[in-house]
Order: structure tokens, then sequence, then C-alpha cells
């Protein structure tokens, strides 16, 4: 099946938002956004790995760097000084169409965080663990726009700590 990615993600946050309640009303706050947590970010993991499996050459930031032509689909985001050097890939987003259309589901920019922007760091260690990203702020949180900077780094194997939300 071929449906948009924003088209995806509004679906699954309706059903992630109807988990939580339920888990919040049997469990408490806190496990609910873990469990929720937990579960977007085994699938972004995965789908980095998957991703990755579709490098000719393998795993390197000029592929990855392809996922743009993805993640804007159908609009979904709007991307501004896109920058692709030799270990560095940066972007803004100007608009987020996730976080759009979570306020027009009645979700809020903490729902938002938690079911779309911890996705990124994960999809990215999925993808590479030689792939880092920091991002300095996001839209959900009430920036004007999201900062993504990738960085490939040969020599590091570790996951990133930095730009978790």
């Amino acid at each position: 099946m071929n449906i948009p990615q924003l088209e995806r993600r509004v679906i699954e946050a309706a059903m992630l938002q109807r988990l939580k309640q339920e888990i919040e009303r049997r469990y408490g706050a806190d496990a609910a956004t873990e469990i929720v947590l937990g579960a977007v970010r085994t699938a972004a993991l995965e789908a980095g790995r998957q991703f990755a499996k579709s490098a000719p050459e393998g795993p390197n930031l000029a592929h990855f760097a392809t996922i743009i032509k993805s993640w804007t689909q159908g609009g979904a985001l709007d991307i501004a000084e896109e920058d692709l050097r030799d270990d560095h890939f940066t972007f803004a987003v100007t608009r987020c169409g996730y976080v759009q259309a979570y306020a027009e589901m009645g979700l809020d920019g903490e729902f938002a965080k938690l079911v779309s922007c911890s996705r990124d760091e994960i999809f990215a260690q999925g993808y590479s663990p030689h792939l880092k990203l920091s991002r300095s702020r996001t839209i959900a949180q009430g920036a004007p726009a999201c900062m993504f900077a990738f960085r490939w780094d040969e020599e590091s194997s570790a996951p990133s700590q930095s730009g978790r939300e």
C-alpha cells in the first residue's frame, strides 16, 4: 500500500492517542508516555534500517539526504536552506504538516513531539550508527522552524544523545 507519509502519520496519531489515553487511565500518564514513545522509537528504528537497505552502495550521507523527497511528499513539510556537504546535511523545516494535522485533531505540541519529532534521531540511528542528528528547535516546541543538522561520523558507532526530546 502506498499511503502518503502524512496521511499514515495522521492515522497512526489517532490510534496512538486512543492507546495513550487508555494506558493513562489504567497505569498513569508517565507509563502511557513511556509505552507510546517506545513503540514510536521501535517503528522509527526499523524504518531507518529499511531505508538503509535501499542504499545501492550501502548507507551514506548522500543517500540519506534523498529521504527529503519522502518526508516532503504530499506537502508534509516545507524545507528551506538545504545544504549537503562532505559530512554534514542541514536543512530547516519552515512548515510542518504533521504539527498542523495534529493540531486540527485537537492534539497539542507535546503529543506532536511524542509521536513525530521523537522519530527523527532514532530513524537516523537505524539508518547508520555513523549518522548523528543535532536539532536545536522544533515547530512543535513553538519555534518558527525546525533546524536539522545531520553529521556523518565514520569514527563513531555509538548512538548520539543530542537532539532527543
